[in-house]
């Protein structure tokens, strides 16, 4: 099968999360990726399995002079490159995207960091955490009032590497129609930002007064999480006559407080008090059959255990099985976007490394020139 991306060989320099998501989503769509690696870096098993999956791997240390000729040549054979480097580091290793374009004029060149290229923060070293606290999450998170509070997931990396892998596919077909490559960059940072875009809206007289921090599991009485006898329901836009027309909550049509849609607003944290005592007097599978019947939106809140083990999710391919020789089957992420036409590649974790001989042989190197590589530390040692 031709995926939109067959043909396009890509270079991924990149480490932890967001540059390797981005080398990921493109194998996926049928990019050919090689990560390369310090042979003396290796990944966790986990990094592997999560974002070295479809790509080939080597090890290559590009900070001696033949390991910096060997990524030469394989640059004469790319298409893209992805770096993952503080402003500055990657020109002091000789692969800033100046001096690639002196040798390959069309490459396109991804560069992804914490803080960005440009500006008093560029210099900043980070990881998610750190973007997270310069975009305002941590406060969001916690509360102004209250101490910043880290999100346990790490959109940011995440989300950076599909914002990189959307920005490297726009200078490609840009590129189809110039022939010319270019330099495209994006940053943990920018992606909190893009993520916090609703709360960034201001002008003269805005009264910044948007739910934060634990009181943001309600947005209103009929919008939030409600504890049940067994877990929490996540109850969205509730229509209050189809909630009032379920037997347990008609009582409230009787408090005069909650008489109207005004005095309902008004005293929104009553009701929010009176809906959660009738919520925690019941489990959560029982609440979802009456509100099914009522038509009124609820969810109930999963745990990763339950994802795991769901038909649902893995029909759906929410949640995909590999199956290695080190660890057994290995659950991880489907791909999310969904082409009618074009289904994405899930590819095999490679074994860390295990196609450096292969990739060199195919630049034209001979046996005795990869002992030399060897004897210089450039490239692991045999196994």
């Amino acid at each position: 099968m031709t995926m939109p991306l067959s043909g396009i060989r890509v270079l991924d320099l990149c480490i932890i999360l967001a540059g390797p998501t981005c080398g990921r989503t493109l194998a996926e769509y049928g990019a050919e990726v090689i990560k390369i690696d310090s042979w003396f870096r290796p990944p966790t098993d986990r990094q592997l399995h999560d974002v070295g999956r479809g790509k080939r791997s080597i090890c290559l240390d590009i900070t001696k002079p033949p390991g910096l000729e060997a990524f030469y040549r394989l640059l004469d054979t790319a298409d893209v490159v992805l770096g993952g480097f503080r402003k500055g580091v990657a020109e002091r290793l000789g692969i800033g995207y100046e001096q690639l374009r002196e040798r390959k004029p069309d490459i396109v060149y991804l560069a992804i960091n914490a803080f960005g290229q440009q500006g008093n923060w560029a210099n900043r070293p980070g990881y998610e955490q750190n973007a997270q606290a310069a975009t305002g999450v941590q406060i969001r998170n916690g509360g102004r009032r209250e101490a910043p509070l880290h999100s346990p997931y790490t959109f940011n990396d995440y989300g950076t590497g599909l914002m990189g892998a959307y920005a490297v596919m726009l200078a490609l077909l840009k590129r189809r129609q110039t022939g010319k490559g270019q330099f495209v960059h994006t940053s943990l940072a920018q992606t909190g930002s893009t993520f916090s875009s609703p709360f960034l809206i201001d002008h003269d007289g805005y009264e910044r007064n948007e739910v934060e921090g634990r009181r943001a599991r309600r947005f209103d009485a009929l919008n939030g999480l409600y504890e049940t006898a067994d877990g929490w329901l996540a109850l969205a836009d509730a229509n209050w006559q189809a909630l009032v027309g379920i037997e347990v909550f008609a009582y409230l049509l009787e408090r005069e407080e909650f008489a109207t849609d005004e005095l309902r607003r008004k005293n929104d944290a009553l009701l929010s008090e009176a809906i959660g005592e009738v919520f925690i007097q019941r489990n959560a599978e029982d609440w979802l059959s009456d509100f099914r019947l009522a038509g009124i939106k609820a969810t109930k809140n999963n745990d990763i255990a339950s994802i795991l083990s769901d038909d649902y999710t893995r029909r759906q391919g929410l949640i995909v099985g590999e199956d290695t020789l080190e660890l057994g089957e290995v659950m991880h992420a489907g791909v999310a976007p969904r082409l009618s036409e074009t289904q994405p590649l899930l590819g095999a974790t490679p074994t860390f490394g295990e196609e450096t001989e292969a990739v060199l042989l195919e630049l034209g190197y001979e046996v005795e020139e990869m002992d030399a590589l060897r004897a210089e530390g450039v490239i692991p040692p045999m196994a």
